[in-house]
């Protein structure tokens, strides 16, 4: 049995703020090879407003081209609405990955809208969806570039609502803000709050140069055994400012092969 998994967010996540289009098949094959290598969870698009993320416009052809990976690989899309939502049923998705922040600042930037209009959308959009085919995203979990720390309570409804949605919240750190410290305090409080939901982490580079292992080990000591990361480190949100490249996935396998812990990926693959 692995000690963690990873779920490789590099054909969404890493190519969406890309300066290039990449073509559908290059994509395809970036799916194909990344899980030739071992990898078994793999978020392979967005079904988002395609003039404001180019990239991720071709997403439904992508998936209908990689869906035969299925069932050994698990095809994740992010949906950000209703519908996104329709459209992702539409061509065969069964995975989904919704997002909402503590922040109103990155609820405004990303859906347009208020963080209690957003769960109402996906409440009614997500009826009849098994809560272990969802992933919550509580993005900016670490810092909001404008607005800053995040306040306990605006944290623990944003928790409480993403655990009514779905099988996993993932931490997202949009700005590369997270420390062991701020790690060990969120940690604490989602221990506090009895969540039913695993809890998953994405991290971004930011300030703190060099110390992304140390985040990795304090996370992976608190529990958290469900790691995102990107090919090459690829990504970053486009919508926030001073949002950094994500944990390359590489990067995340030495870490692994450093601490003797098994991931289910060799390196050299």
């Amino acid at each position: 049995m692995t000690d963690f998994s990873i779920y490789e967010v590099g054909p969404r996540d890493g190519l969406q703020s890309a300066d290039t289009i990449m073509p559908t098949a290059s994509k395809v094959e970036m799916i194909e090879r990344i899980a030739g290598a071992g990898i078994k969870n793999i978020e392979v698009g967005a079904m988002v407003n395609p003039e404001k993320v180019p990239n991720m416009a071709d997403s439904a052809s992508v998936f209908k081209r990689v869906h035969y990976l299925r069932p050994e690989v698990t095809l994740g899309m992010l949906v950000p609405n209703k519908r996104g939502i329709d459209r992702a049923k539409r061509v065969g998705v069964d995975k989904f990955n919704v997002f909402f922040s503590p922040s109103e600042y990155f609820n405004a930037n990303n859906h347009g809208k208020s963080l209690a209009a957003v769960f109402s959308e996906y409440c009614t959009a997500l009826h009849g969806v098994d809560k272990e085919d969802v992933r919550v995203y509580v993005s900016t979990a670490f810092g909001c570039p404008i607005q800053g720390e995040i306040r306990n309570e605006d944290m623990a409804r944003a928790l409480t609502w993403a655990d009514s949605l779905g099988s996993s919240i993932v931490l997202a750190d949009t700005i590369g803000s997270a420390n062991p410290i701020l790690i060990n305090d969120i940690m604490r409080v989602t221990d506090k709050m009895g969540l039913n939901a695993d809890i998953a982490l994405h991290l971004h580079h930011g300030p703190r140069k060099n110390k992304m292992f140390d985040n990795l080990s304090t996370a992976f000591d608190c529990g958290i055994t469900q790691f995102d990361s990107s090919i090459k480190g690829l990504g970053g949100c486009p919508f926030v400012p001073g949002s950094g490249g994500n944990l390359a996935t590489e990067e995340l396998i030495a870490w692994a092969d450093k601490e003797n812990l098994d991931c289910g990926v060799e390196l050299s693959r």
